[in-house]
């Protein structure tokens, strides 16, 4: 019989992983700030305004983590309607132009220390404290009686509907979750995943949205009824299996087009082997010997904090263990911080 660690887990996941909106506070205020700037600069440099903004990625899918809230990045996509994007000789304006038209406004006051740059699907805004704020630039048109977006992408206009991928991830989390608490047994899961997947400094993992499409294909359908602790450690399982068998990720909306490069595989690789040894120790809830000072020393272990420290030494003065409930040392590895495109996170 299992050992059943789902309290600590969830009190966990609501202490150190959940992200409220207090904490959103500043994303939204740098959003909102940079919407304006973009106006703004558009309008000094008579260019057109965007049709309306639209919010992705892991903001949007509500999947973001402690960890991420002052490092990373938020997206925001500046939506534009093919007609208003126009070169010298009224022929459409070219994806790359298009971004740089984007820059180009948000530069207008240089009030940035390191300047707004053009990436591979978007424009990326800094901040000195690590943040950024990623704005994917899209047309919208008429064809056949339907409305189609494009993103303007490396070289070229790609189809993309921005709000497929968070309609897709908020359709499965409804439909698979077994409840409907703190935003669901699904989303929690991929928040777990996430912040297992930056605990150590040394780890290079593949991005959130690769993360959370990974989690969305593991998870058994209405997961495990008051566990998430089994859930993890089912969906760790999973992953893992799949990962040894097919490292190729593909984009559950259409375009279905591979989101890993050879880049983004070496990460991949990276998950694969390392969720090894969490499952390892994940796996001793599983054991009938398994008692709360197991659970929480396996916790720790995955998680690779110091957050159950407290009981963990309660439990060991009560029982006269001598061990030590010290982390192991962190693996030596040099950090791989490149990427980041303006994929979903």
């Amino acid at each position: 019989m299992s050992y059943d660690a789902n309290k600590h887990l969830t009190d966990f996941h609501n202490e150190r992983v959940f992200v409220d909106d207090a904490s959103l506070q500043t994303a939204r205020d740098r959003r909102d700030a940079n919407r304006k700037r973009l106006k703004n600069g558009l309008t000094s440099n008579e260019d057109p305004q965007p049709e309306e903004f639209v919010q992705q990625g892991s903001y949007a899918m509500r999947t973001m983590v402690q960890s991420e809230v002052d490092t990373s990045d938020i997206d925001d996509g500046a939506v534009f309607s093919r007609s208003s994007l126009k070169g010298p000789r009224e022929g459409d304006k070219s994806a790359n132009d298009a971004k740089e038209m984007v820059r180009k406004a948000l530069s207008v006051k240089d009030e940035f220390n390191t300047p707004p740059e053009v990436r591979k699907n978007c424009v990326r805004v800094y901040y000195n404290d690590g943040f950024h704020v990623d704005i994917p630039v899209y047309r919208t048109f008429e064809e056949d009686g339907n409305t189609k977006k494009e993103l303007a992408s490396a070289g070229a206009w790609k189809t993309s509907a921005p709000e497929d991928i968070t309609n897709w991830f908020n359709d499965s989390v409804t439909s698979k979750s077994p409840d409907e608490t703190n935003g669901r047994q699904l989303r929690r899961i991929v928040r777990l995943l996430k912040y297992w997947s930056k605990s150590r400094s040394s780890w290079a993992m593949p991005s959130g949205f690769i993360i959370s499409v990974l989690a969305n294909e593991a998870y058994p359908h209405q997961g495990k009824v008051n566990r998430d602790d089994q859930a993890l450690l089912v969906v760790m399982r999973s992953i893992r299996n799949r990962l040894l068998l097919q490292e190729n990720v593909y984009r559950p909306v259409d375009p279905k087009e591979e989101i890993t490069t050879e880049q983004t595989l070496s990460r991949i690789r990276k998950m694969r082997d390392e969720l090894k040894g969490a499952i390892d120790e994940l796996s001793k809830i599983d054991r009938h010997d398994c008692d709360e000072l197991m659970a929480l020393k396996a916790l720790k272990s995955v998680f690779y904090t110091d957050y159950w420290d407290k009981r963990i030494k309660e439990l060991e003065d009560n029982s006269g263990s001598g061990s030590s409930g010290k982390l192991p040392a962190e693996p030596r590895q040099a950090v791989d911080k490149r990427g980041g495109a303006g994929q979903y996170a």
